[in-house]
């Protein structure tokens, strides 16, 4: 199923780029409450929300006065003022290599009313480690939680609360894809971020050269193991 046309434009490569080059150019401050945060962990906004009557404009859609840099707490609020939307739920599979864009583009469409499945902030929300530091000791913790969500993702049914769900994770080997497709009639979203792209977003994010290093590392076994 294809994408409708906004959350097809939160994919490429015209909006990653310029989402990026506005985070970095912020400084790292976010525009509402005025604190430092990483560069990785700040969300790109459209001031001028994006509906289908102007997504085809450029003056707005890929327009940097247009878009403000927020914290992930200010970010979320601001889409707190989306209401709910009954109906049919949508899963979606959104895979790439790392520093894609794949919480960019997640945090860009999805509402506080959906359920996210991201086993990196899951893992984060576990311990006390950094943001790219994923400590041995709780990975199995991690996964568990990661797999209850996924559950609840294919058998809540009429009676979830939640909306629509965003499943997030690299998932390079086509099999994989399917399987998930096939087990909560997903619908794959492809953040198709180019090899070279992801590794300078990891030199613009990451200070610490031995961090940086094993980031570059994942981004190359990505692109050794990805098939389309």
């Amino acid at each position: 199923m294809a994408l409708d046309p906004i959350h097809a434009f939160y994919c490429t490569d015209a909006y990653l780029s310029l989402a990026q080059m506005c985070k970095v150019k912020s400084g790292g401050m976010c525009a509402r409450c005025g604190q430092i945060f990483e560069i990785a962990e700040l969300r790109p906004h459209h001031i001028i929300e994006l509906t289908l009557d102007n997504i085809d404009d450029v003056n707005i859609t890929l327009n940097p006065d247009n878009i403000e840099v927020l914290c992930e707490d200010c970010h979320n609020a601001q889409h707190g003022r989306f209401g709910h939307t009954v109906g049919q739920k949508h899963i979606y599979l959104v895979y790439g290599s790392p520093f894609a864009g794949k919480q960019m583009y997640v945090s860009a469409v999805a509402t506080r009313h959906d359920l996210i499945i991201d086993l990196d902030k899951i893992h984060r929300s576990l311990c006390i480690c950094g943001l790219y530091d994923k400590p041995d000791s709780t990975k199995s913790v991690a996964f568990n939680v990661r797999d209850y969500l996924l559950n609840e993702a294919r058998t809540a049914g009429r009676r979830r609360k939640w909306q629509d769900a965003y499943i997030i994770g690299t998932y390079p080997d086509r099999l994989d894809r399917e399987e998930i497709v096939r087990e909560y009639a997903a619908e794959l979203v492809h953040v198709a971020t180019p090899k070279e792209e992801c590794i300078k977003r990891a030199y613009q994010d990451i200070q610490r050269p031995i961090i940086r290093d094993a980031a570059v590392g994942w981004i190359n076994n990505y692109w050794q193991r990805y098939r389309a």
